[in-house]
């Protein structure tokens, strides 16, 4: 799964805490949309949308491949390297990692997060009247409200990060736990 920010500078991406970022960057944008120009010097600088909220749109197009398309629509914990599984190496930069990448399953607590930012986000982007953010605020807005489903029909979902004991299968992914919110 491309996209997303990595975690102080590691090689996991959890998805509680994207959503959190989304959410930030959203906010100082409705607090000061002025003070966000499209020159910030990001690969997206120019297209003519405050570089904020490509910053925003990048969190949240990986948010969005973390939530299950099959159906059920609830949203993945963690995507990250496993340091305890043979063969699996990271790089720098980032990019240049060829390790396999391993994911934490669904959690209550994922969901409920990503829920809030696709909310938030759906209102940000529609009211700030950009061309072409009316359909994905839109599809932003049906996600949150199928995330929200999920996750009340399911209030006590934990992944166990770097927990075998617990999580069979997650030893070496990640530290520390998101807990149902």
């Amino acid at each position: 799964l491309f996209g997303g920010w990595y975690d102080a500078g590691d090689y996991n991406k959890y998805t509680t805490w994207a959503a959190e970022y989304v959410i930030t960057l959203s906010h100082a944008y409705i607090e000061n949309p002025a003070a966000w120009g499209d020159d910030f010097n990001i690969p997206e600088s120019g297209n003519g949308i405050p570089d904020i909220l490509d910053e925003v749109k990048w969190g949240l197009d990986w948010l969005k491949k973390m939530q299950d398309a099959t159906g059920n629509n609830s949203v993945l914990s963690i995507v990250g390297l496993s340091h305890k599984k043979a063969n699996d190496t990271d790089a720098s930069p980032p990019s240049s990692a060829t390790g396999r990448s391993y994911y934490g399953s669904a959690s209550t607590n994922a969901t409920m997060s990503t829920a809030a930012a696709f909310a938030f986000a759906s209102k940000v982007l529609k009211d700030a009247n950009i061309t072409g953010f009316s359909a994905y605020a839109d599809d932003l807005k049906t996600r949150s409200e199928n995330a929200w489903t999920w996750a009340v029909a399911n209030p006590n979902v934990v992944f166990f990060n770097n927990d075998e004991a617990r999580q069979p299968g997650s030893g070496g992914l990640g530290a520390g736990q998101q807990e149902p919110i």
